[in-house]
């Protein structure tokens, strides 16, 4: 073979082996790093269905009643005739119902009485819970002061919970008067579909 042959030959293997060696280094670049366009994932989005605000609400006397009253808390529930229909994540309503029966039975003295107010209005579902002692004592521990933060007081784990849960369905737990009273914790969801009530003046 002569040295023309035998240079055109090297140089053939030479280039073989160059695009091999860019080829498996491409192929472990890519294997190892993401391509720029593919972005994190977004979060799956949470299904929620239609739930009637007053089944929690009636549940809630089955699951807690015996518990309030063991504390020597009773409770009144006022539902109306009419499904309150709420649009929310399935589990979220019953356990946050559970987290207020909870607070109250941690913070409300013995002889209370638990009343809880469900209605529509306008657009919105609400329900309201006000306590009431058989000696009307104004210095008594209010349900709505224990959602009640401020520098020198840390919401609880429970508190937490709730105001999570209400934060996610575009909800609103806080004080407000109602036809219990003043000082009542409150709640308004929005009413599923095209149901709408004139609230009383004075109460949103």
């Amino acid at each position: 073979m002569s040295a023309s042959s035998l240079c055109v030959v090297a140089t053939a293997f030479f280039a073989l082996g160059a695009v091999w060696f860019t080829g498996k280094a491409l192929g472990v670049r890519a294997a190892g790093t993401p391509s720029a366009h593919i972005g994190a994932r977004p979060e799956p989005v949470t299904a929620r269905e239609r739930i009637d605000l007053r089944q929690p609400l009636r549940a809630l006397a089955v699951t807690h009643g015996a518990t309030l009253a063991q504390r020597g808390i009773g409770l009144d529930l006022r539902l109306p005739e009419d499904p309150l229909p709420v649009a929310v994540i399935a589990g979220d309503l019953p356990q946050l119902m559970a987290h207020i029966a909870d607070a109250a039975a941690a913070t409300l003295p013995q002889g209370t009485t638990l009343h809880v107010l469900a209605r529509a209005e306008g657009h919105q579902a609400v329900t309201s819970w006000r306590e009431a002692t058989i000696d009307s004592d104004t210095d008594a521990p209010r349900l709505s002061h224990a959602f009640e933060t401020s520098a020198s007081r840390a919401a609880t784990p429970r508190i937490h919970a709730c105001q999570a849960i209400v934060a996610r369905h575009g909800a609103r737990i806080y004080t407000a008067p109602s036809p219990l009273g003043d000082g009542c914790l409150t709640l308004r969801f929005p009413l599923y579909g095209d149901r709408a009530v004139r609230a009383p003046k004075g109460l949103l």
